[in-house]
């Protein structure tokens, strides 16, 4: 008998949960259509098919088969903290991750940026 009650009352609670989640869904959604009419541009209109894959490099040992050096320059990059002030790496959890369009982007602009991290961290 106390175990059925427990059991109600735990679908009572999941139920609650589950109603209170659906209305704040609903409520994000309403205010991201208000905000899509207030600030409405051609890139926001576009479909998600039309908007560029974001191609990420994932690890530090990813960036170094990218950039074709050692791990541990990789991390002296990393550590410069050059590519987080750019916005091309960031963290996920205890990973690293890397815009692979950025970093191409900014090798393109700067082709020795990174070799004066490297220089100077030897």
């Amino acid at each position: 008998m106390k175990t059925t009650k427990i059991i109600k009352k735990k679908k009572e609670v999941m139920k609650d949960l589950l109603t209170i989640m659906y209305e704040s869904a609903c409520a994000q959604k309403e205010l991201l259509e208000i905000l899509l009419e207030e600030f409405e541009t051609e890139e926001v209109k576009q479909t998600p098919m039309e908007v560029e894959p974001r191609e990420l490099i994932k690890g530090i040992s990813g960036l170094a088969e990218f950039l074709g050096c050692g791990s541990t320059k990789a991390q002296n990059i990393i550590n410069s903290k050059i590519l987080q002030e750019r916005d091309i790496a960031y963290r996920a959890g205890n990973r690293w991750r890397f815009s692979k369009t950025l970093l191409t982007k900014l090798l393109e602009e700067e082709p020795e940026i990174l070799n004066k991290v490297c220089s100077e961290a030897a």
